[in-house]
């Protein structure tokens, strides 16, 4: 899309441009400015100045009112068009399946569960779970005490669940339960004869406009429900602004509005009293609903691990999307309750304030996650090693040999396996892109995944984004850190040493020790202690990586 002059945005606000919106458009949100939708400003310049200088990681944010993006960004090397892991943000959607078969009348909310798997069922059922029904799932109230997952990708996930005799009556103590969702998604593939996925695809992804996506499953071709699902941040604007609307998109009723009201207001207390943070304080006490909190300010959210929000505040005509990797997540919200939430000034527009906006559009377009940098100037490694291959002992990791190269400040990074070498770029102080296969900095690429995918936006041969940087920390060590954009939410990073020593360059490359990680021969909190490869420099030598059987995948 191309860029639209800061002057020129300006000199619409000064006319009195105003867009009365019927519809949405298909592929983007429209834009607003905040003074002309009640906001200030300046209150959107203050939440990005606390996340500059508080502690929370933040990948990218938008906020929204009366259906406009009034503000909106992404910390490189997250941007608009990457994926995002969504984690527990998942279980909304797979919700949201529920409720469309619901007013298909392929169900009804006081169905018993153990009706649906006739074939799944355990030699013996508890009177708890005769009792279970969809409801209990949709409000994290099943009963039981311990939860669990699912067994391995061959065991039967919904047979291990219904054994699972609930220790109280359903429907009456709220517990999160990630095998409640599972079993969701497994209702909407029995009844519908579809995964979830494909069901919600023509009713929910395509009218809105959502392409790309994918949804892992399970090892019996059911898709989790619970996480797994990825989307870009504009995706889960256009389903925040959906529910906003009360199921309503460009003049159709996507989903029902009695099942949004529903699925939106109170229906268990959750409120954990051992916790710490007072209740008036905490967004995880102020009861659940159909797999999604109630937060602070009357506010309901859609709520991932390490802080992938959709925060709705209905009162306000307003939402804001979050996607983190977020140590805090109640400060992360707080952050929105006390930045955001004040910035609304009112239901009508408020005089303008150019010079502001500009400010705001600029801390937007300039925001990143400050990479590492080198603490010496350069190495004599660099000119040493480049563009030669380093033969490594056997390892558990496959690989043959590595490369380096310096050029103009950019590291190239290979890995030789089964005769092949892949590479990843690295910049000097910022984020290089590269396409891979693979998930990890080391490890081969994972074999392949059981997901379900949005087959117009499919490739033969998928690619992972990885950005990276280099950074010498010593003369002798090279570090290059990497972001999987799309599969992980935070970074990688290897250590490079080299040693020369009787004419002979050697390097020995492993993943960085990270804080809470175990020693040396020893089991910690994190795994056991990172392995170490070592190589030597041999008399090969490759100007840059470009010849036929060195590419960057």
């Amino acid at each position: 899309m191309k860029k639209i002059s800061v002057s020129f945005i300006i000199l619409l606000f000064l006319t009195g441009f105003h867009t009365n919106i019927t519809g949405q458009f298909m592929d983007k949100l429209p834009r607003g400015i905040p003074e002309a939708e009640g906001v200030s400003s300046a209150g959107i310049i203050d939440f990005l100045n606390a996340i500059d200088t508080g502690r929370q990681e933040i990948h990218s944010f938008m906020f929204v009112r009366h259906g406009k993006v009034i503000a909106e960004g992404w910390w490189d090397p997250y941007g608009p068009d990457y994926k995002h892991l969504l984690y527990s943000a998942s279980k909304t959607f797979t919700a949201t399946g529920i409720g469309l078969a619901v007013s298909e009348n392929r169900l009804k909310l006081s169905d018993k569960v153990v009706s649906f798997f006739p074939y799944s069922l355990p030699d013996s059922i508890g009177n708890n779970m005769k009792e279970m029904t969809v409801r209990d799932l949709l409000t994290m109230s099943v009963g039981q005490e311990t939860p669990g997952m699912g067994g391995g990708s061959d065991d039967d996930w919904i047979t291990a669940f219904i054994r699972n005799e609930p220790e109280h009556k359903p429907g009456t103590v709220f517990k999160y339960n990630n095998m409640a969702t599972f079993m969701l998604s497994a209702i909407v593939q029995q009844v519908t004869g579809q995964t979830l996925f494909d069901y919600l695809k023509p009713r929910l992804f395509d009218p809105l406009g959502i392409k790309g996506m994918d949804w892992d499953k399970n090892g019996q071709g059911i898709n989790l429900g619970m996480i797994g699902l990825r989307l870009c941040t504009e995706d889960l604007a256009k389903f925040g602004q959906l529910l906003i609307q009360n199921g309503k998109w460009n003049k159709k009723q996507l989903l029902t509005e009695a099942w949004v009201k529903e699925a939106t207001s109170f229906k268990i207390e959750n409120h954990d009293p051992s916790s710490k943070t007072p209740k008036e304080l905490n967004d995880w006490s102020q009861g659940y609903c159909y797999q999604m909190w109630r937060g602070r300010n009357n506010s309901v959210r859609l709520d991932g691990m390490a802080g992938q929000f959709v925060i709705l505040f209905p009162d306000k005509d307003a939402f804001v999307v979050l996607t983190a990797n977020a140590r805090n997540t109640q400060e992360e919200l707080n952050l929105v309750h006390n930045y955001l939430i004040p910035a609304i000034k009112s239901d009508k527009a408020l005089p303008a304030n150019p010079a502001s906006y500009q400010t705001q559009l600029e801390k937007q377009s300039g925001l990143k996650i400050k990479p590492p940098v080198s603490e010496v100037q350069g190495s004599k490694f660099a000119g040493i090693v480049s563009g030669k291959e380093f033969v490594l002992q056997n390892n558990d990791y496959q690989i043959q040999s590595v490369y380096f190269a310096f050029k103009e400040g950019e590291c190239s990074f290979g890995i030789k396996r089964n005769n092949q070498v892949s590479v990843i770029k690295a910049g000097s102080g910022n984020w290089k892109f590269s396409n891979t296969k693979s998930t990890s900095l080391l490890a081969p690429p994972r074999t392949s995944v059981s997901k379900s995918i949005d087959a117009a936006y499919s490739v033969l041969q998928p690619v992972i984004k990885a950005g990276s940087v280099f950074a010498w920390t010593d003369p002798n060590t090279l570090e290059i850190t990497t972001r999987f954009v799309e599969e992980s939410l935070g970074d990688q990073t290897i250590v490079c040493r080299f040693i020369e020593m009787n004419g002979v360059t050697s390097v020995t490359i492993g993943p960085k020790a990270m804080p809470g990680m175990a020693g040396a021969g020893a089991m910690g909190r994190m795994g056991p202690a990172p392995v170490q490869l070592r190589g030597t420099l041999v008399a090969v030598s490759y100007t840059h990586l470009t010849l036929p059987t060195i590419y960057s995948v």
